[in-house]
């Protein structure tokens, strides 16, 4: 058997170990890339404010971003929250104990109405009442005034809201923001199709994981994660092949 040159082979390892040492430095790179983008959406997401626009339906939507990070991440006073983020969280914790949750909000909506004009008014003299009535596509009602007439002076007058009906399509979403370099931040929204429910705040909550370069990657990321998936073995088959084409020198 022929003698191994060592010598010969020391250009070859330092080229392997080289090679392996940059293949090592980029995957850290990204590792270390992904982690800040975290941090910073994070911090985005803990000081957003709820911003409010008129969606293509002509519904008031409210939309925020996301807070996504592990859950232990924001229970352990390692950020500051607000008294709606944290109850949020608590929620979302008490969920972790019986299933894995993926995303979650919390919603504070308020019925609002400012003045209700042009309604039906009707003047009952034999039952000594005043009716208003009114029905819109936002609001359906009926309010009873009673014991209206002077001859009850010794009387307090009667109110009764025979009916009140405000019907309402709320519609939720995640979404992703198209915003590259700070790694696609998830925002939530809520639309309320009648006017009179106002949205005053929200928080949500998604599972770190969800990332857009993993669930709907481009050409390029999946070529790279085709990449790094099988430099190990390019590698081994590299070094495999140069101590072969060595020994068989």
């Amino acid at each position: 058997m022929k003698k191994i040159n060592w010598l010969k082979l020391i250009p070859y390892i330092i080229i392997l170990l080289l090679i392996g040492a940059i293949c090592y430095y980029i995957d850290r790179s990204g590792d270390f890339k992904e982690k800040y983008q975290e941090e910073v959406k994070l911090t985005k997401a803990l000081q957003d404010t709820a911003t409010k626009y008129i969606n293509k339906n002509g519904e008031l939507t409210t939309e925020k971003l996301t807070l996504q990070t592990g859950i232990d991440n924001l229970t352990e006073e390692n950020y500051v929250l607000t008294e709606s983020q944290k109850e949020l969280m608590n929620r979302v914790k008490d969920v972790e104990k019986r299933s894995t949750i993926i995303a979650a909000a919390l919603i504070e909506s308020q019925i609002i109405i400012d003045s209700l004009r042009g309604a039906n008014v009707v003047v009952d003299t034999t039952e000594n009442t005043v009716t208003v009535s009114d029905s819109t596509e936002s609001i359906e009602y009926e309010f009873i005034i009673g014991k209206v007439k002077p001859v009850f002076m010794d009387q307090k007058p009667t109110f009764t809201i025979n009916r009140l009906y405000l019907p309402n399509k709320q519609f939720v979403e995640f979404h992703w923001r198209n915003e590259r370099k700070e790694g696609y931040p998830i925002s939530f929204s809520v639309s309320n199709s009648n006017k009179y429910f106002k949205t005053t705040n929200i928080e949500s909550y998604a599972i770190p994981e969800l990332l857009k370069p993993n669930i709907k990657p481009t050409f390029w990321q999946r070529a790279w994660k085709g990449i790094k998936a099988s430099s190990p073995y390019v590698i081994g088959g590299v070094i495999g092949a140069s101590g072969m084409f060595l020994l068989m020198k």
